[in-house]
C-alpha cells in the first residue's frame, strides 16, 4: 500500500512538473479568475486559483486584464466557475463573465490558437464565444446548488455507450456504439472505482474515475453543481447512429466523460470541442459536479483524482503529448483479470490480501 501511494505521488508530481517545467521555457498556463483576486473568491474557486498558482505555477489573471487572454503568451487558459446562487444562461454569468468584451476576447483567443478549459457554469460560455449555438447550449443546469449530504462516491464514466454493447436486448446490441474513450490523455494515471465493486457505497455498470467521496460510507457534504449537456434534448440536423453521434457532428466535438452512472447516450459532462480550422484552438468544457475542489464538509479521498486529471487536461492542452480522440473505438470486456484494491487501484502484480478481482462484467472479492 505505501509503495502504490508513493507511485501514485510521485506520477501526480511528475505530471505538474510537466506544466511547471513548460512555463519556464514559455509555453505557458494561466486560469482567468473574476473579482480582484484570489483572496475575494468563494472557497470553491480560490482553492482551484491557489491550486494552479501554486501547484501548476500558471498566471492569475482577472476579468478586468482582458488584455491579458493573449494566444502568443498563453497556450492553455482555465476558466473555473463554482459557486452557489447561479441561474442558468450565460447572460447571469457574475464578475463579468457575461460582458460581451470577454466573450469577443475568447473568440479570438482561440481563433488565434489559444486553447481553453471551461469547467463548472464556465462551460455556458461557449455560447456567447460562438463556439457553439444557443441551441446547443448545456441544458443540465443546477441552478442555487446547495447540495447536501451523501454516502456515495461521485465518478466520471468514460466508457460511453456501454448499454448499446453490453447490456441492450440481444436483437438490439451494438458493440461498434461502444466507444471507450478512457484511452484519452486527460485521464492519464487516474486511479479506477471498478465497477460492481460490492463496496455498498456506488454501483457501476463499468469501471469509472472517482472524483469525489469519503470512499468509506461515511457522508460528506457536496455542493450539486451540474452544467452539461442534455444529449435527449436537441433538435439535430447532423446524421448519427445515436444523439451522442449526432451532438458530436453537429458542434465538431468529442465527448468524452459522463456521469459515473450514466451508460446509455443521455448525457455529456465532459467534451472536447475541436479545432474549428487549422491553426485554431481547441477547448474542453467539464460540466461535472463531481469535480469540487472544497467540499464543505467531509474529506474527499479522491481528491489526487481530481488534481491528476486537471493536470493532465493543462498539459494536454498546452500541447505536451496532445492526441485528440476521434472516430469509434471498439471496446470489449476484458477477457484477462484484473485486480484491485479496496481504494479502487489497479493492482498489477497483486500479493496477498483482499482484492477485488474483475474478469468482463464480473467482479468478486477474493482473498490471496
Amino acid at each position: 500500500m505505501k509503495n502504490l501511494l508513493l507511485h501514485r505521488i510521485g506520477a501526480a508530481a511528475l505530471a505538474l512538473t510537466a506544466v511547471v517545467a513548460a512555463n519556464a521555457e514559455g509555453t505557458r498556463t494561466a486560469m482567468l479568475i473574476g473579482g480582484t483576486g484570489i483572496d475575494n473568491l468563494n472557497s470553491q474557486e480560490a482553492a482551484a486559483a491557489n491550486y494552479m498558482k501554486n501547484e501548476v505555477g500558471g498566471d492569475i489573471i482577472t476579468t478586468s486584464d482582458l488584455n491579458k487572454i493573449d494566444a502568443s503568451v498563453y497556450d492553455c487558459i482555465w476558466i473555473h466557475i463554482d459557486r452557489v446562487n447561479i441561474t442558468k444562461g450565460w447572460e447571469n454569468l457574475p464578475d463579468g463573465f457575461s460582458s460581451p468584451t470577454l466573450s469577443s476576447a475568447l473568440k479570438q483567443y482561440v481563433a488565434d490558437g489559444g486553447n481553453l478549459y471551461l469547467s463548472k457554469y464556465a462551460t455556458q460560455l461557449l455560447v456567447p464565444m460562438e463556439r457553439i449555438e444557443g441551441t446547443y447550449a448545456p441544458g443540465i443546469v443546477t441552478e442555487n446548488g446547495e447540495g447536501g449530504e451523501g454516502t456515495d462516491v461521485w465518478t466520471i464514466n468514460a466508457h460511453l455507450g456501454y448499454w448499446k454493447g453490453y447490456l441492450a436486448p440481444e436483437e438490439d446490441r451494438d458493440v461498434t456504439q461502444v466507444y471507450d474513450r478512457r484511452n484519452h490523455k486527460i485521464y492519464n494515471d487516474l486511479s479506477v472505482w471498478p465497477a460492481h465493486c460490492g463496496l455498498g457505497f456506488s454501483e457501476f455498470e463499468t469501471d469509472t474515475y472517482p472524483m469525489e467521496g469519503t470512499g468509506d460510507g461515511s457522508a460528506m457534504h457536496r455542493e450539486d453543481h451540474n452544467c452539461m449537456w442534455d444529449l435527449n434534448s436537441y433538435q439535430y440536423t447532423a446524421e448519427g447512429r445515436n444523439t451522442m453521434e449526432m451532438f458530436e457532428a453537429q458542434t465538431n466535438s468529442v465527448v468524452i466523460g459522463t456521469w459515473g452512472h450514466v451508460v446509455d447516450f443521455a448525457v455529456a459532462g465532459v467534451v472536447e470541442f475541436l479545432p474549428e480550422a487549422e491553426g485554431k484552438g481547441t477547448v474542453i468544457a467539464n460540466g461535472l459536479a463531481a469535480c469540487e475542489w472544497a467540499p464543505r464538509s467531509g474529506v474527499n479521498k479522491f481528491h489526487n483524482n481530481l488534481e491528476k486529471m486537471t493536470s493532465n487536461v493543462l498539459n494536454y492542452l498546452s500541447g505536451h503529448g496532445s492526441s485528440s480522440v476521434s472516430g469509434v473505438e471498439v471496446a470489449e470486456p476484458a477477457a484477462e483479470a484484473v485486480y484491485y484494491n479496496l481504494q479502487g487501484v489497479r493492482v498489477a502484480q497483486p500479493t496477498e490480501g483482499l482484492y477485488i478481482k474483475v474478469e468482463g462484467r464480473k467482479a468478486t472479492k477474493v482473498v490471496l
